[in-house]
């Protein structure tokens, strides 16, 4: 799969520089040209991603794409101080807050990769700071909400910076991802293997006048969106490949209609979090360079629900914790999706879903369901589907059935285990999915369907239906478990794709191969990051996929050995990245 990070990040500077006045804050009263007690001024640049700026390759593998005009426009902009009370910065402590005059409308052009625009100098005056102490400064941009509130709320007074970056948010989506007014927020950045999030601001470099601080310069600070973005081409018609022989065409055709993201997260945090990773894995930030790119950008990080174990559960437990994490697709009307012609439109956006390697598997990974109508043909180009497009297959079974071939094989297999019976075929013909021969399903002589303890000729109605499902391969139990008569009702038919973020190109897989421990190999395969654009395309299709909702098996992780579809993903400033599949 290719997928595209779209990757547009913001900068911002906090203006300082050395001063001719001696004059610490709080020296002088008011009324006399300077600051008062406690006040200190700052003077803060804000740089944007933009659609006139220069694309190029990143070396954490992604493309630079800054994507739409409203994925960067700037309505509000705040910024949250904190002082410095330990080495690191998690220990910072909240001091105030700073509404930024963020609505001048000149803006001007910066060749930076994946930085095109830059606002004007912009003074905020600060009320809380002296010139003994260090601070940090974090911006948030676009957090307020069309008539009142926040969409992340501001940490309390003397809160450090981890505990409130450490809270678990149910955010609304539509409101961080709303046009023209994306959440965005300080992306942490990485410098010779030590990674960070607020920009520091020396004691010096807080003024005591506002005249000063608009002459002078201090950080930049780079701001990324905080959500994901997913696009998929078009894929139109594909033609069949035989499974057996990849490079060889067949008569059989599937044109691909609607798709769908599924598995997505609940949950986030305000700002990108990286704690931890390095104590999980020492050689994140060193030497391992897939983990960083253009301006030191940081291409891996942790959602809340990064390391919980307990999502492998195969049990109605594991299935209430799903659910209360992600977002699931439980019906094909749902997966309504329109493609385009234009990988840059129609997109879906969602949360960051991120995990370490012991949580890589199918339960926890986003993926995109595709909706198709396949048409088997042989390899004459006569139909294999009945009148409608309708067609059928028996459990692990690949032939292609019309509806008289499945009712001989499964007459044969009922009548063979109780003589005389009949078989009701209304859900097999009227219910896309797959389904298990139930008591419902089997009359007995005298047209009435069995009954699970009555005595049929020496067998119980519930053991004359497990042989007849014995007989076709079937198997009840779970979705991912269940091996059913297939109904590709109307040649409905799904197929799945799970997104990549490194991908083949810097986490090659070969079948066969266990995660295990390895992060230097596997970690961020697959996931999705904020500020990434994740595009992906569809290359081979070798049969037909689901007949319903794709089953999602939390015990299996995500790389598998059977597939019936190829897909190439490749990641964008928004970072992107472009992944190309095969189904």
């Amino acid at each position: 799969m290719k997928i595209k990070y779209l990757f547009g990040l913001a900068v911002i500077a906090a203006m300082t520089a050395s001063c001719s006045s001696n004059e610490d804050l709080g020296t002088a009263g008011p009324g006399t040209g300077t600051n008062e007690a406690g006040v200190g001024y700052a003077t803060f640049t804000i740089n944007l991603p933009s659609v006139s700026g220069t694309r190029a390759a990143d070396a954490g593998g992604a493309d630079m794409n800054e994507g739409t005009e409203d994925e960067y426009k700037v309505s509000d902009a705040t910024a949250l101080i904190f002082q410095k009370y330990g080495a690191d910065e998690g220990s910072y402590k909240f001091v105030e807050s700073v509404i930024l005059p963020v609505t001048a409308t000149d803006w001007e052009d910066d060749a930076t990769v994946g930085i095109t625009t830059k606002s004007k100098k912009l003074v905020a005056k600060l009320t809380n700071v002296d010139t003994k102490n260090t601070y940090g400064v974090l911006v948030l941009l676009n957090n307020n909400i069309t008539g009142g509130g926040v969409k992340i709320e501001l940490p309390t007074a003397g809160q450090s910076y981890n505990d409130w970056n450490k809270t678990v948010l149910s955010p609304d989506l539509t409101e961080l991802a709303k046009t023209g007014e994306f959440y965005m927020a300080n992306a942490p950045l990485n410098d010779a293997g030590k990674v960070t999030t607020l920009v520091t601001i020396d004691k010096d470099k807080i003024y005591a006048t506002e005249a000063l601080a608009k002459a002078n310069t201090s950080a930049d600070v780079y701001v990324e969106r905080g959500v994901a973005k997913m696009t998929v081409v078009a894929p139109g018609t594909k033609t069949v490949m035989d499974k057996a022989n990849p490079t060889v065409a067949t008569k059989s055709e599937v044109t691909f209609s609607n798709w769908a993201l599924d598995i997505t997260n609940k949950k986030t945090y305000a700002v990108h979090n990286i704690d931890g990773l390095s104590k999980d894995f020492p050689a994140i930030w060193t030497t391992e360079k897939r983990f960083t790119g253009t301006n030191n950008r940081v291409y891996w990080g942790k959602d809340p629900n990064y390391d919980n174990k307990d999502l492998k559960k195969n049990d109605a437990t594991g299935d209430d914790l799903r659910n209360k994490e992600f977002n699931f697709i439980t019906a094909t009307s749902e997966i309504n999706k329109d493609f385009t012609n234009s990988t840059s439109t129609n997109p879906v956006y969602c949360l960051e879903n991120t995990f370490n390697l012991t949580n890589m598997y199918q339960g926890q990974t986003t993926r995109v369901i595709f909706k198709a109508t396949y048409t088997p043909k042989d390899d004459k180009g006569n139909s294999l589907a009945d009148k409608g497009g309708t067609f059928y297959t028996i459990g692990n079974m690949k032939t292609i059935l019309k509806e008289a071939d499945l009712e001989a094989a499964v007459n044969a297999a009922a009548t063979s285990t109780l003589s005389g019976c009949t078989v009701d075929y209304k859900r097999f013909k009227t219910e896309e999915g797959s389904h298990v021969i139930t008591l419902a399903d089997i009359k007995d002589a005298d047209g009435k369907p069995l009954v699970a303890g009555t005595d049929y000729s020496g067998k119980t109605g519930t053991v004359i239906v497990d042989e007849i499902n014995t007989k076709l391969g079937l198997k009840a139990g779970r979705p991912e478990e269940m091996v059913g008569i297939n109904t590709y009702l109307e040649g409905a038919t799904y197929y799945i794709a799970r997104v990549k973020h490194f991908g083949d190109a810097l986490t090659r897989w070969n079948s066969g191969e266990s995660y295990g421990d390895n992060n230097k190999q596997y970690l961020g395969r697959y996931g999705m990051l904020r500020n990434n654009w994740y595009e992906l395309q569809v290359g081979n299709v070798y049969g037909p996929g689901y007949p319903g909702v794709p089953p999602v098996d939390p015990n299996q992780p995500d790389d598998e050995n059977e597939k019936y579809l190829s897909v190439s993903v490749k990641i964008l400033s928004w970072a992107k990245r472009s992944q190309s599949v095969d189904l």
